[in-house]
């Protein structure tokens, strides 16, 4: 009897079968970081341990982000590659972009990463300006 499923790989690349759309690694470009999210996004990619300064960093991001209407959903870190709190990048959204990024078609945007679980990531996605 012939297996016809794919093979998981050390890289934790989930075969298509799964129902994970992978994110085009072309779309997403490095975020500069120079605006006021950003720079509280860079400081919490500097840090060594996770305390109370950095959870009042993260809640001042997500408070930040909420005041510039970003979107919050849940998503897999195979599907948007971003794994840690505090990643982001920027990303071109194509026009037939579906799902929770299909309100930003056509435009570029900034995913960040504010919460992680066993399987899944919070994430904040909006119009980068």
């Amino acid at each position: 009897m012939s297996n016809n499923l794919p093979i998981l790989t050390s890289v934790g690349v989930l075969p298509p079968h799964i129902g994970v759309t992978m994110t085009n690694p072309q779309l997403q470009l490095p975020d500069p970081l120079t605006d006021n999210a950003g720079m509280l996004i860079k400081a919490l990619q500097e840090r060594k341990t996770w305390g109370a300064e950095q959870r009042g960093l993260l809640k001042q991001l997500i408070d930040l982000l909420g005041r510039k209407r970003y979107i919050t959903f849940v998503g897999h870190p195979a599907r948007y590659r971003l794994t840690l709190v505090g990643q982001s990048c920027l990303m071109d959204v194509p026009a037939n972009k579906r799902g929770y990024l299909s309100a930003f078609r056509g435009k570029r945007i900034r995913l960040v990463c504010v919460g992680s679980g066993r399987f899944e990531r919070q994430l904040m996605a909006g119009v980068f300006q």
